[in-house]
């Protein structure tokens, strides 16, 4: 087991087979009403992060610690023997430095969006990071079918920016993947949620792969949870330091 915790229940999730045919609308009401229930997540994710800008490779691979408080805040400290950067995220705001660079970020979540290539917000963010659909799917009609043991929800009617499908686990409501793609700007993004584990009555995803392309640009990365703990004290600790270089988006 690759988790330590203190939970009754710990699990992984692997895939199924023989998946049952399930109406529309049935699938959607399972998937948004899937709950994450802990009020607090601490984690250790192994990070490999790959980008391509016009033939030009860069290759990266770090350690993340990650600390969320639910609906509050998410803070994450990325180290390679030394702090590569922090981030703290809030409903209202998006922070974020590097003692490499010495330089740092603090405002909206332009800079996120700019990397991932859509709209972001701190709910989505959560969502993303608990295997949840980032979009509103309430008010939507969609159409479905079984690919590669999920089911595959695609809008009748898709969004004037962006097309869109999400595959749903048949065993837990989570997603299995959600993909994006602006046509206009050439833009796509694919989230593939490849395991899960269960804690208790939650399932939290275990490895995680995110790529995006913007035009000449493709990222890719590949995360791995290697540690889970829910519902324990966690203590979040944050400040920029002095004489850092802000960017500006």
């Amino acid at each position: 087991m690759f988790i330590t915790s203190a939970c009754k229940t710990n699990k992984t999730i692997v895939d199924v087979t023989n998946v049952r045919k399930m109406n529309v609308q049935k699938v959607v009401k399972k998937h948004v009403k899937t709950q994450f229930t802990a009020n607090t997540l601490e984690s250790k994710i192994k990070v490999y992060y790959t980008n391509n800008k016009g033939g030009k490779k860069k290759r990266q691979d770090f350690t993340v610690r990650l600390r969320m408080i639910k609906d509050s805040v998410i803070w994450m400290r990325a180290t390679k023997a030394i702090t590569v950067f922090k981030l703290k995220i809030t409903p209202d705001s998006f922070s974020y430095y590097s003692p490499l660079s010495k330089e740092y970020f603090e405002g909206d979540f332009s800079l996120l969006e700019q990397l991932l290539g859509v709209p972001m917000n701190f709910q989505q963010i959560q969502d993303l990071l608990l295997g949840k659909s980032i979009f509103e799917m309430k008010r939507k009609r969609f159409s479905a079918k079984i690919v590669d043991n999920s089911y595959q929800l695609t809008p009748k009617s898709q969004e004037d920016i962006f097309h869109m499908f999400f595959k749903v686990n048949p065993m837990h409501f989570k997603l299995d993947q959600m993909f994006l793609e602006h046509q206009e700007k050439d833009q796509t993004l694919r989230i593939n949620y490849n395991e899960y584990t269960q804690v208790d009555s939650d399932f939290i995803p275990k490895k995680m792969v995110i790529n995006s392309t913007d035009q000449d640009i493709f990222t890719l990365i590949n995360l791995e949870y290697r540690s889970l703990k829910l519902n324990e004290p966690i203590r979040i600790s944050y400040r920029i330091p002095s004489g850092y270089k802000r960017i500006e988006i």
